[in-house]
């Protein structure tokens, strides 16, 4: 039964969009196109984890997989090697599923405070407010909805951690949940975070410090999980233009009601969609608001209700705070939070906090009444009137959020748009001009974000390639008679007459390695393009370029993370085989 509900709930926001022919044209869609594109490449050449994307920026590459986790992509790529289907129906697939395991893992969530029905709200609101098909359908952020399907979870293994209940279950889940969210999107890690802060806050006179100083054992153990990811990440920040992307999205430009930087085409786009963006911000926080007044006799008698309520309150209350234009100290000083850009990332849990808000205010208490029952008729009829509202202006949003309302356009077109390759390279001045067409020509330019090339590389946009970059000889005396071509690792055979120089069509990271007849040669950078360059002695040679990470820090956190993984599961088992056994002489001993 809660399966086929969440199945039509999740059928009836996310259908409208997703069976559209125009599906993959909004938001970031067309990128994790591409990045999808270029997963599967590399998980055919069998690297799961792959740290090069080797088919974006027309085919010379960035270093993507380093920055932005690869669960998503896998999840993927799984649906299209088990169902047979193409890159763009997998996304279809998966943006589905997404709204699924949200509602699955906001359920299990809320039967850590309520029974069935109750927490059936809570999965239910946590979907079907506007905030979370913001983010997963119209700004089409994948990876980030992925890692939100996953977020209750990791706040599921934090309360029981925190209460010392069921320790070990809650050690599971939060390793898996909070691992899961690191290895999705990073973003909603730090989001994540914030929330579990704020629960350990008002569970902190319940759990004491022991009840915290198991959360932070938990927290060495999903680090140690993760490591093998992590530690590149900071490691290798300084090495690409990522403040680029900082400025370009900055936290100022998506405060509630914010005016435009500049009168240029792209801020007033922008500035629009944040005005909707707000009203929708302000619609979802009165709604809690209202909950929240309905809630006012429980937090009177302190009941078992209270912790659900506060923490619910206390999440919205940051959702709502960070969006406030008054809000720059805040952003300035809280280490980390201006890396998430839009303030409304952070609404989706807000969604679920109105979902803890709602039961809490509509389950019986001690008395056999629901708190929302022990308000006078007065007050009552009050709030029920203002929620009315506030429930239009919520579906309302959902119902904006969730269709397209796009010209006409055939899958036919879509596919030629996501595979046209022959196209001029654009810059990035042209590329901005691009996106406001009618012709959808921008979608296939999409494969590049600059923001990820080395930082000594060039600022052009490119047309997509089923290819990684090859290798190109600076002299006509010269010829390439093979080529091995795969995304971490480059293998030729050339014929020279003369001594010249190579250019390797990939842009130079530091991890990249050339070998020539087995033996290491040194790589150049092209001037203005950021390209590598080798020197070719005269003669019949093969040259070897392969991506390999050599940093010795790099190497233990790998190790870290093998060994975590190993000692992780064999506990499980250990736990699981012990209460089998425990089971199995206690069925016995009654017997």
């Amino acid at each position: 039964m809660l399966l086929a509900i969440w199945l039509l709930v999740g059928a009836v926001i996310s259908f409208p969009r997703i069976t559209h022919p125009a599906f993959g044209f909004q938001g970031d869609m067309p990128l994790h196109y591409h990045i999808t594109r270029s997963f599967a490449r590399s998980f055919d050449e069998g690297d799961l984890a792959p740290r090069w994307a080797g088919l974006l920026d027309g085919g010379k590459g960035d270093a993507w997989f380093t920055f932005y986790p690869p669960l998503a992509y896998l999840f993927s790529v799984a649906v299209m090697k088990l169902l047979g289907v193409d890159v763009l129906t997998s996304l279809r697939i998966v943006s589905f599923l997404i709204f699924i395991i949200a509602q699955a893992s906001a359920y299990l969530f809320a039967r850590a405070f309520f029974n069935r029905r109750y927490s059936l709200i809570v999965s239910l609101f946590y979907v079907a407010l506007p905030a979370f098909p913001l983010v997963g359908l119209k700004v089409g952020l994948f990876p980030n909805a992925f890692a939100l399907s996953l977020a209750p979870l990791a706040m599921l293994g934090a309360h029981e951690l925190l209460i010392g209940e069921r320790r070990a279950r809650g050690l599971v889940i939060f390793a898996l949940g909070a691992g899961g969210i690191i290895l999705s999107h990073v973003i909603t890690t730090y989001l994540c975070g914030i929330a579990i802060a704020f629960m350990t806050l008002i569970y902190l006179p319940r759990a004491g410090w022991r009840g915290v100083a198991r959360l932070a054992g938990a927290g060495l153990l999903v680090f140690a999980l993760t490591a093998h990811f992590l530690v590149p990440q900071l490691i290798e920040m300084k090495w690409v233009r990522i403040d680029q992307q900082i400025a370009r999205h900055d936290y100022r430009d998506y405060l509630l009601f914010a005016k435009p930087r500049d009168a240029s085409q792209y801020r007033k786009m922008w500035a629009n969609f944040n005005n909707a963006v707000s009203l929708l911000t302000l619609a979802q926080t009165a709604l809690i608001s209202l909950f929240c007044l309905a809630c006012l006799p429980i937090l009177r008698k302190r009941n078992r209700m209270t912790t659900p309520v506060f923490l619910g309150s206390a999440i919205a209350a940051f959702a709502l705070i960070i969006s406030l234009p008054g809000s720059d100290v805040i952003w300035r000083f809280l280490p980390g939070l201006k890396f998430i850009q839009f303030p409304w990332r952070f609404l989706p849990f807000a969604s679920l906090s109105c979902g803890l808000v709602v039961a809490a205010a509509r389950a019986p208490q001690e008395d056999n009444q629901s708190s929302w029952r022990t308000l006078k008729p007065l007050h009552r009829a009050g709030i029920s009137l203002l929620l009315t509202w506030a429930v239009i202006a919520n579906v309302a949003s959902t119902w904006a959020i969730a269709r397209i309302d796009e010209p006409a356009v055939t899958s036919e077109q879509v596919a030629r748009l996501f595979d046209s390759s022959g196209l001029p390279k654009l810059t990035s001045e042209e590329i901005k001009r691009l996106d406001y067409r009618d012709d959808w020509l921008y979608v296939a330019y999409t494969g590049n974000h600059p923001y990820y090339r080395p930082k000594n590389s060039e600022l052009d946009i490119y047309p997509p390639s089923s290819q990684p970059g090859g290798l190109t000889l600076l002299s006509k005396l010269g010829r390439v008679v093979s080529q091995t071509l795969r995304n971490e690792r480059r293998e030729f055979a050339v014929e020279c007459e003369e001594p010249m120089r190579a250019r390797i069509e990939t842009y130079n990271y530091p991890h990249w390695i050339a070998q020539l007849d087995g033996r290491e040669i040194k790589i150049d950078v092209e001037p203005g393009t950021g390209l590598m360059l080798v020197d070719l002695p005269a003669g019949a040679h093969r040259l070897t370029v392969k991506f390999e990470p050599r940093s010795q820090l790099e190497a233990w956190a790998r190790r870290i993370s093998l060994l975590a993984w190993v000692l992780f599961i064999g506990w499980i088992i250990r736990k699981y085989a012990y209460a089998m056994i425990r089971k199995r002489r206690f069925g016995q001993a009654t017997a």
